[in-house]
């Protein structure tokens, strides 16, 4: 993941309502086994969604990768010099529904667009979002924006030479 990307993972607001009875603030991630893990298969399985829905609307966003697009996991992503946005999306071997979902938004990208339109999706197919600290955050670009407001890729996008300082201090 580039630096000055935005990480977001999807979930079925429906699924999580259905284990939880409510909207918790916040879902389970881990980097213990250091690859980025969540509990966002969990609220997959509980409503069993296929991704056929909204493939197609994906296609209209973001081009095809040429990369890792198989049975069970479909790819996004922007080949240029000057954007990098990115989606995923993975499926049960079995059932052919959605375990896993989430997409890297360039935020150098003008007007975010990329983003914008995948929130926009969020809102028409009901779902929730969540950052890499396990925030959840309904598709609105306000509560969205609060959360890249306190993410390393807007940090370094700011000002990456204190940006890289910093990293050098905690390594120390």
């Amino acid at each position: 993941m580039a630096v000055y990307q935005y990480y977001l993972g999807v979930v079925p607001k429906q699924g999580i309502e259905k284990k939880h009875n409510s909207i918790p603030n916040k879902i389970a991630v881990s980097t213990e086994t250091g690859y980025f893990e969540s509990d966002a298969e969990i609220y997959w399985k509980e409503i069993e969604m296929k991704a056929d829905n909204f493939i197609t609307e994906i296609d209209l966003i973001v081009k095809r990768s040429n990369w890792g697009n198989e049975e069970t996991s479909i790819n996004w992503k922007t080949y240029s010099n000057e954007v990098d946005n990115d989606a995923s999306i993975y499926l049960d071997e079995k059932t052919f529904t959605i375990r896993e979902f989430n997409f890297r938004a360039d935020l150098r990208e003008e007007n975010l667009k990329f983003l914008k339109n995948m929130i926009k999706l969020g809102v028409e197919n009901d779902w929730l979002f969540f950052d890499l600290e396990g925030n959840l955050m309904s598709p609105k670009f306000e509560e969205i924006k609060n959360s890249i407001q306190n993410s390393n890729a807007h940090s370094f996008l700011e000002n990456p030479i204190k940006f890289l300082e910093n990293i050098d201090k905690k390594n120390k």
